[in-house]
């Protein structure tokens, strides 16, 4: 019995429909955002959808040939295309409500979701991939047998196909505009793009980025419900203790608005984060792991969102940052929020350094609030101070100011940098004032993911060195509503002047939520060498770790020393020997100790696989901590 076929004009018509599928899914799912392209930027996407077609058309074609093997090949193409192109897109659209892009990919972004991650996350997977699946696999069939094309076209749409996927890879994406493409052929302009990028051994792609979690189990915690109090952690990004108003002080011109709002705040003025990148930062911060951790166990630890689950917390998570920039995101993809937003649902087009506004962050953040019904931890992330830092000209009282960063415009670009952390002031005030106006007891933990150099040791910016412009952070805690005890004011009182690193604040975190001490985690806590703020901290004289070149972040420039008391020694790449600081006697670090006032800290610089830099240094693109 005869096959039944589509009329010719019909097969056109059922191909051109199939093919344009995609292109017409990314016009609903982003419809508000393609009037927002100028005129160019607008022609793009038009060519890009237009492209979208012709390969999808051209690989209908040839998968439509009901003999040769040029179709079998056409199908591989086909299925690849639909589960990378598509499938990827939308899972990570559903995650971040933006597609993964050629500049998300040359910092870093994984390109496919790990088996790992997809089994963590079966329900949006299956969601997602299911579909694209079944398409894949019943739409050629479908076309063979009710619209073929003769064997001998198959080779020329499976050339007409390779010809598309070589414009999609190779044109340049920046002729459009962000994220300016149809999203399956921006899903392999990245492809291009980073294939570019490691045949020129760019260093960015090629270093070790944060990976797909596979957290520890925490144990269910049993803790009375009268117990529990709300926590509320401001972490900053890129401002140094130098640029900020870390105790109350009546002349405070750096950060005057969050200086008011929380006038009775606890100083801790001289803590130190251990490193000077975010993703290093907030590992540290958020599992209570030093930073020379093995990739395994940094990406094996719970996060403080996943104890405090556990003993019957709320959990948010409301942050500015592109979570697509160096793979950021992995940390905090596979954590259960009760309320969280991230850059790309706050904003269509975030800049991946900048992020979305701070202030639309906490605006989210204090209309979450008072929805949680229970107590809570909130971790409130924000962005704007990271460079080329975000400023708003109409509240930019430090003038000049610009963007550049050479060696003749420092007063300039030290004035971007105020101005930004000036007008980001104003929304973490307006925040503090929120969480004051709860009527329930709350604890403010502010502090800063790392600081920043403007040129004080001939640099700019951050993650270069270990100097402490870079990694001495403003730190404080205010007290909501009579949330702290007094012993616990009195312990954070004396701290104020105590020398203390960011390896205390994830068992500081545990103290608030009242579970550092809980029987069912003490497994996972011994893990952790941080101490309690609330219990005095870490006996500052113990020497500690300090690097840019971990399990989860490979540096582009290798740093790495050790950290006691006062006493700091660190090397960086091109430095050739140690360098040996006092920071009681010489706290600018201006002049160099005599390595002997170091020696002791020398073997545990050395260890880990770090090497000693003057004799043996790391080569390009590698991590000296984890040896890889």
């Amino acid at each position: 019995m005869r096959r039944p076929v589509l009329r010719p004009s019909l097969r056109v018509v059922l191909r051109l429909a199939l093919a344009a599928l995609p292109a017409a899914l990314d016009t609903v799912l982003r419809w508000r955002r393609l009037p927002r392209y100028d005129g160019t930027e607008l022609g793009f996407w038009i060519c890009s959808a237009a492209l979208s077609v012709l390969v999808w058309l051209s690989l209908f074609g040839a998968v439509a040939a009901r003999s040769g093997r040029a179709r079998h090949m056409a199908h591989g193409l086909l299925l690849l295309f639909a589960v990378h192109g598509v499938g990827v897109q939308l899972y990570v659209y559903a995650q971040y409500h933006a597609f993964l892009d050629h500049a998300a990919a040359l910092v870093g972004t994984t390109l496919v979701p790990t088996p790992t991650q997809l089994v963590g996350d079966a329900g949006r997977a299956l969601l997602v991939f299911g579909p694209v699946l079944a398409f894949a696999a019943l739409v050629p069939t479908a076309l063979r047998r009710w619209a073929p094309t003769e064997a001998r076209w198959a080779p020329l749409g499976l050339d007409g196909a390779a010809l598309g996927f070589l414009a999609a890879a190779f044109v340049s994406p920046n002729r459009g505009g962000r994220q300016g493409a149809a999203f399956d052929v921006m899903f392999v302009s990245a492809v291009g793009q980073v294939s570019k990028a490691r045949w020129g051994h760019n260093e960015t792609v090629e270093r070790v980025h944060p990976g797909a979690r596979s957290p520890l189990p925490v144990p269910q915690i049993a803790l009375d419900p009268g117990r529990r109090r709300s926590v509320l952690f401001i972490l900053n990004e890129s401002v140094r203790a130098a640029s900020s108003c870390v105790g109350y002080d009546p002349a405070c011109t750096a950060t005057p608005f969050s200086n008011e709002a929380a006038k009775a705040r606890l100083p801790l003025r001289e803590m130190r984060v251990l490193d000077s990148t975010t993703a290093i930062s907030i590992s540290v911060m958020w599992s209570g792991l030093p930073p020379e951790s093995s990739r395994d166990d940094a990406l094996s630890a719970p996060l403080v969102w996943e104890y405090a689950a556990r003993a019957g917390y709320a959990t948010g998570y409301h942050t500015s940052q592109h979570l697509l920039f160096g793979n950021q995101g992995k940390l905090v993809e596979s954590v259960h929020f009760t309320r969280s937003v991230c850059a790309t649902e706050l904003e269509a087009e975030p800049d991946l350094d900048t992020g979305a506004d701070d202030a639309k962050a906490v605006d989210r953040a204090i209309a979450d609030l008072g929805t949680y019904g229970r107590p809570f931890i909130d971790v409130v992330h924000l962005s704007n101070t990271h460079y080329p830092y975000f400023i708003d000209p109409s509240d930019a009282p430090y003038q000049p100011e610009t963007d550049e960063t050479g060696p003749y415009y420092k007063k300039e670009l030290k004035n971007r940098y105020d101005d930004a952390i000036w007008h980001q002031d104003r929304s973490i005030a307006r925040l503090v004032a929120a969480a004051h106006a709860q009527r329930e007891p709350m604890v403010i933990v502010y502090l800063s993911d790392h600081g920043e150099q403007m040129h004080e040791h001939g640099a700019h910016g951050h993650t270069g060195t270990l100097y402490d412009a870079e990694v001495h952070v403003p730190a404080w805690i205010d007290d909501v509503n009579g949330a702290l005890s007094a012993e616990e004011r009195a312990a954070l009182a004396r701290l104020e002047r105590t020398r203390l690193t960011s390896l205390d604040v994830m068992p500081t975190l545990l103290d608030l939520l009242r579970i550092d001490d809980a029987k069912e985690i003490q497994g996972l806590r011994a893990r952790m060498p941080g101490r309690s703020l609330l219990r005095g901290g870490s006996d500052s004289n113990v020497p500690r770790v300090m690097t840019n070149c971990t399990g989860i972040w490979g540096c582009a420039y290798a740093n790495w020393g050790v950290l006691a008391g006062g006493r700091k020694l660190f090397s960086t790449e091109g430095e050739g020997d140690w360098l040996c600081f006092d920071l009681d006697r010489d706290p600018e670090e201006q002049t160099r100790q005599p390595l002997a006032h170091c020696a002791d800290l020398v073997p545990l610089a050395e260890g880990g696989g770090r090497g000693r830099p003057f004799d043996r240094p790391p080569p390009r693109y590698r991590c000296p901590v984890c040896g890889y």
